[in-house]
């Protein structure tokens, strides 16, 4: 499977200006890819629920799918009734497939004042491979990943907002959930600035032995890379650590 993984510098609160920077950046991308894109990659990390949740951000997503043939995991605000959920949405060409909505919001701002968390353990089918997403802080927490690789997942992602201040902490985790859960492991970071936080990037691809496949720096990028999840599986049958 191809990876993209685009590095977003979000804008602040204006949901079309990403939108259109989603578009630009993936528009090379060859059809069948997965794109991946950032915690919140529609307004950035932003406790202003209501304004957040506006709009129909998840539609996006599915048209992004649709026009660029392929296959999309991104961090949105969508809107759950009367309240509102940070959430990684997977869409293919043929329309929206899962939604994971966080489930460990960020305490260091009070996250869950202004999201509702969610409790279900979300494992989404592309086309065979099986795809368990996750949401920066739920990192720091090793059943998510876990929980998502028992129900199936080969490849987990993690899409985040992770601060400058406590980066190398970022890819030590990923190398972490890679090695322990025998799976592909995608951490897609944003870059640049919102009002409050620097973001330095350093997007990651991770194979199931904890090795390095490709990261990327700290500007805004796509960040590229091919895996084969025939590779987890071989390893999962030769090794049986997982289910030990």
């Amino acid at each position: 499977m191809h990876l993209a993984l685009v590095q977003l510098d979000t804008v602040w609160l204006d949901k079309e200006a990403n939108y259109a920077k989603w578009r630009a950046l993936t528009a090379h991308v060859s059809p069948g890819s997965l794109i991946v894109l950032p915690e919140m990659a529609d307004v950035g990390f932003t406790m202003r629920s209501q304004a957040a949740g506006a709009g129909d951000s998840a539609a996006a997503v599915v048209e992004l799918a649709r026009q660029r043939g392929c296959y999309v995991a991104a961090g949105i605000v969508v809107r759950d009734g009367s309240v509102c959920r940070n959430t990684c949405l997977t869409a293919g060409p043929d329309g929206e497939i899962a939604r994971y909505a966080k489930r460990h919001p960020f305490v260091l701002v009070k996250e869950g004042l202004s999201y509702a968390p969610g409790t279900e353990v979300v494992v989404a089918d592309l086309a065979g491979t099986m795809l368990g997403p996750s949401i920066c802080f739920d990192l720091r927490h090793p059943h998510v990943q876990r929980e998502a690789a028992l129900a199936g997942a080969e490849v987990l992602v993690n899409v985040a907002n992770w601060p400058e201040a406590r980066i190398n902490h970022w890819k030590a985790l990923l190398v972490a959930r890679a090695i322990e859960n025998q799976a592909y492991m995608i951490g897609c970071n944003r870059c640049g600035r919102d009002p409050y936080v620097a973001y330095p990037g350093q997007s990651v691809v991770v194979d199931p032995l904890g090795e390095i496949v490709v990261e990327a720096g700290e500007e805004e990028s796509v960040l590229e890379a091919e895996i084969d999840v025939e590779r987890v599986r071989q390893l999962r049958r030769d090794m049986p650590f997982l289910r030990s």
